[in-house]
């Protein structure tokens, strides 16, 4: 098995480092782990979840004191979990091509300046059209995967996390999404993370992946572990679903040039 997001306290929401994220997966009898902390962002942007620029040098310090501990027993992947925020694209697209990463997950956390994963922010449901919200988040991801800049889509349908439900059906929309990321070779990553919210499933939800099996959509998989004893963790579900949905194949990264394994 592979994991391919993980976090670390640099992002300021979650304990331990790189060191111990690999130590679980060692344990656990992972092949292959990738880190994917928050990435930073300029101009003091959402401090409280993200390592700062100078903090990145650390981040990769961690990577490569790592890979030469434990680079003999595990295969260790260097990745970013990016945001997709339009006003700071810029930003965005040099800090990832000039990163060296192995893999680049996008990810939308925000829907203007509200943080929709924020659990301090849930109260921002209260009084607003959740359908209306839904439409405004997967347009958003729409844009994602037409920027040319990620290679995995994070957490495809999270805006489910605290338990919100659209009545309206956006199967249409998610097509479109679906449509650009099958032209444009992405891939798809089932986070377990889901299970451990209100929400209770994973991410993206069946129906989705059902699509995702009709257009022939590579996955990928991600626990999301922002603690070490989370790598790995809700695998066994994510182990069937890849088999009904992905025909028993995972992808994995190496220079952002993504193959796929037989699990």
């Amino acid at each position: 098995m592979v994991d391919y997001h993980t976090h670390t306290r640099l992002c300021r929401h979650a304990s331990g480092e790189i060191r111990d994220y690999v130590l679980s997966a060692i344990n656990k009898n992972f092949k292959e782990i990738g880190v994917s902390d928050h990435m930073p962002l300029p101009d003091g942007f959402d401090p409280e979840h993200r390592m700062s620029v100078d903090e990145f040098k650390t981040y990769k310090q961690w990577y490569d004191s790592v890979v030469e501990e434990f680079g003999d027993k595990i295969k260790i992947k260097f990745g970013i979990e990016a945001e997709f925020i339009e006003e700071k694209i810029g930003f965005i697209k040099e800090f990832v091509l000039n990163g060296k990463f192995d893999y680049v997950i996008g990810s939308l956390h925000f829907i203007g300046d509200w943080n929709i994963a924020s659990h301090r922010e849930a109260w921002k449901w209260d009084g607003r059209d959740v359908n209306e919200v839904y439409e405004s988040y997967y347009k958003t991801v729409k844009k994602l995967v037409s920027s040319g800049i990620f290679d995995i889509v994070g957490h495809f349908d999270m805006i489910k996390k605290f338990g919100h439900r659209s009545d309206k059906n956006f199967e249409e929309l998610v097509r479109e999404i679906l449509k650009i990321v099958k032209e444009c070779g992405l891939c798809i990553e089932i986070n377990t993370s889901g299970l451990r919210h209100k929400v209770g499933e994973i991410y993206p939800s069946i129906w989705i992946l059902e699509i995702v099996k009709e257009y022939e959509i590579p996955l990928t998989l991600g626990s999301d572990a922002h603690d070490p004893n989370d790598v790995g963790k809700g695998f066994e579900v994510a182990y069937q679903l890849i088999q009904i949905y992905g025909g028993g194949k995972v992808s994995v990264f190496e220079g952002r040039e993504r193959k796929e394994i037989k699990l």
